[in-house]
């Protein structure tokens, strides 16, 4: 009941101030209008928060009513950018938790989504164009642990499938990052190096999270393909943004290239205050993702695991600010 009560107090705190993938789309949006108000300062310094909730309950419920609910979700990021002369820096970290529990108190939580990602990118400009010689560093792992049927704190905690750092994954990209315009841009590294990192053994050893058989790490180089489109519409009440990540391993099946495609459409609201539409598209064919093979509607049963597209929407209401 502790463990119950100590999880709820930190889905309440991440839902009111976290933020995950959709504010690695907005950051556009948010630092034009910062871009105006600190045109004098080096840095610019700010991020966004999303909420989503869900509860329903049942006393002596009609027949075919169904069961109690509660869900917690949270979306949250911060940013801090650098630009003087030639000089580009931005960084970013964000997280993405959500969670619900179908029934009785004495039912576990199952997992919605769980995702940490940091990225930091380096520029200098190359003459007087659009060119930047470029280096990106990457990380991406999950927070909470996570037992066989996507469970949080299950009675029994013998098959742990997932925790902080089990897995983690690492990509450094040196490259040219192409700006064409305030909307369009284009990052290509041709030399880009990815390490899979499971930090637990009895994890390593499901093979479920893209390390090699018999060892807790995965080793590629290859090329990274990075684009990104923001825009405004609708006298600028309708954002859209976009990131579509390419990585081609150059070690093992170079025709099968692994995608990351994150979209954003926010409705703007009130000032700083929007409904979004948040969007993820991931392939990658040394990791498997949970299937539905016999279409019974539940991800995850034995022999369910397999490499395959994987899509993950949410909506949310979105607060973004500025320091």
């Amino acid at each position: 009941m502790k463990k119950t009560g100590l999880f709820i107090l930190l889905m309440t705190l991440c839902s009111a101030g976290i933020f995950a993938q959709a504010g690695n789309d907005r950051l556009a949006e948010i630092q034009g209008a910062a871009a105006e108000k600190t045109a004098d300062s080096l840095w610019v310094v700010g991020g966004g928060l999303g909420l989503d909730f869900a509860q329903l309950a049942l006393v002596q419920p009609k027949v075919g009513a169904g069961s109690n609910r509660i869900g917690f979700g949270g979306l949250g990021t911060v940013f801090a950018n650098y630009g003087k002369d030639k000089v580009s820096w931005t960084n970013i970290a964000s997280l993405q938790l959500g969670a619900q529990r179908i029934g009785g108190n004495g039912k576990p939580f199952e997992k919605n989504i769980d995702v940490i990602r940091a990225a930091s990118r380096f520029g200098y400009q190359l003459g007087e164009g659009k060119a930047y010689a470029a280096i990106e560093a990457s990380a991406q792992t999950l927070l909470l642990p996570t037992y066989e049927g996507n469970l949080i704190n299950p009675e029994d905690k013998t098959n742990l499938i997932a925790k902080f750092f089990a897995p983690v994954q690492f990509q450094l990209s040196p490259g040219i990052d192409y700006k064409v315009n305030e909307h369009l841009s284009f990052f290509l590294s041709p030399a880009s190096l990815k390490i899979i990192y499971v930090g637990n053994d009895q994890i390593a050893a499901l093979n479920v999270h893209g390390n090699d058989e018999g060892t807790n790490r995965f080793l590629a180089v290859g090329a990274n393909l990075i684009a990104g489109y923001n825009n405004k519409f609708l006298n600028d009440r309708l954002v859209w943004n976009s990131t579509l990540n390419l990585f081609s391993n150059y070690l093992r099946d170079p025709q099968n290239v692994d995608l990351l495609w994150t979209n954003d459409l926010g409705i703007i609201i009130f000032k700083n205050v929007s409904l979004n539409l948040v969007t993820e598209l991931f392939a990658d064919d040394d990791i498997d993702v949970q299937i539905d093979r016999n279409g019974n509607g539940i991800y995850g049963e034995a022999g369910e695991l397999a490499p395959s597209v994987s899509f993950t929407e949410a909506l949310i209401i979105k607060y973004s600010f500025v320091f």
